[in-house]
């Protein structure tokens, strides 16, 4: 059991300003974390650029200590492997001090965890490696050149020499927890998970319009492994028996553009462009239903379910009956869950309307807030042996 006056470190490559959806589960530790706590952040030099968000809130309850890779303007960055000298030489540092109890290190990039082996054997501290994704289980993996057939077999080695060395392992979904706990049976007890969530200072109260007919919202990118086809099938399937507009919030995707036009449903679907984070707010309150859809695997929970939780929207969740994203949509009341084929999302669309749900219902709406996440971490960190 450690001090009330508990010294800690976030390791994390992505940090505000700047590190786009990477930088937002650290931050949120550092806000949510006690206020009595000496919480550090370690992060890279290099995070202001295209995703910079400076709405990220860290609550300013941190020092933030920012250093560069080396040889940072290399045209190859290997996942950020030449960030981890670096970490190594300035945790060393600030550990001797601030005395730190104990370091929270997420990824990715994974290939800084590298650094973790090492300052295990520099420093008496107990050490927390997070993994919001999976390394080496990524279930979505892209057609791999030689340098990523390269990468993977780095990673292949380094990922349990890291795995072994941190003293737990924490993930964001229960479904990487499974898939590790699987992978590593010798050290199944080291891995917990702690979901992220959503801050309620991030959707603000708006005054919206209801939509003038029943309207659902899709919030982000669909990218390479999340076929919003079916759903698209489905929406031009149940036109005839009602009206529903489809609203893609966020920047047009060829993939989809094509789709809408080949199913002639151009004049129910809208792509909003690029909007700040009041506009994706508006845009999800002022909806009748969010949409999120998976690329299959179990292991996937994406965050705009957490937003259509924030503003009490009810979820239609495509994808695995049985899965992180269906287990969290799951939990409420109006959180539909069916698998991403066109019959099925048909079914289901016309039973929503039929329904015409205004809110999303029961649910353990705490449970999935960023602060009862940090709640966890904080449980977590006191009670490390």
């Amino acid at each position: 059991m450690l001090s009330t006056q508990t010294s800690l470190l976030l390791i994390g490559y992505n940090y505000p300003p700047g590190g786009g959806i990477g930088s937002v589960r650290i931050a949120k530790f550092a806000k949510y974390l006690p206020n009595n706590w000496d919480i550090h952040v370690l992060t890279s030099g290099a995070n202001i650029g295209p995703d910079t968000d400076a709405g990220i809130d860290d609550g300013d309850n941190v020092t933030v200590h920012r250093v560069r890779e080396i040889l940072s303007g290399a045209s190859k960055d290997f996942d950020k492997l030449r960030w981890a000298p670096p970490v190594v030489l300035s945790v060393r540092n600030l550990h001797r001090e601030h005395e730190f109890d104990a370091i929270w290190h997420t990824s990715g990039p994974f290939l800084p965890l590298t650094a973790v082996p090492v300052l295990k054997r520099l420093l008496d501290v107990r050490y927390i490696v997070d993994l919001r994704d999976s390394w080496t289980l990524h279930p979505y993996k892209s057609e791999r050149t030689l340098f990523g057939h390269l990468y993977d077999k780095v990673s292949t080695v380094v990922e349990p020499r890291v795995l072994h060395a941190a003293d737990i392992v924490t993930t964001a979904t229960e479904g990487i927890t499974n898939a590790y706990r699987e992978k590593y049976p010798s050290i199944r007890d080291k891995f917990t998970t702690i979901e992220n969530g959503y801050d309620p200072s991030d959707f603000p109260q708006l005054d919206v319009e209801n939509a003038e007919r029943f309207t659902i919202v899709y919030v982000g990118k669909f990218a390479s492994f999340r076929d919003p086809t079916p759903f698209l099938e489905a929406l031009a399937n149940v036109q005839e028996k009602v009206d529903i507009d489809f609203v893609h919030v966020g920047t047009p995707e060829e993939s989809v553009q094509s789709a809408v036009s080949r199913l002639n449903i151009e004049d129910c679907f809208e792509c909003t462009g690029f909007v700040d984070r009041a506009e994706v707010t508006r845009q999800i309150r002022r909806a009748d239903l969010g949409l999120a859809i998976s690329g299959g695997s179990p292991q996937e929970m994406t965050t705009k379910i957490f937003d259509y939780i924030a503003c009490d929207t009810p979820i239609l969740a495509c994808g695995p009956p049985r899965g992180a994203m269906a287990n969290v949509a799951g939990r409420f009341e109006h959180g539909y869950v069916t698998p991403n084929q066109s019959t099925n999302i048909s079914k289901q669309l016309i039973r929503i309307t039929e329904i015409c749900p205004v809110d999303l219902g029961n649910g353990p709406y705490d449970r999935y807030t960023r602060k009862h996440s940090a709640n966890m971490l904080e449980e977590l960190i006191n009670n490390i042996s």
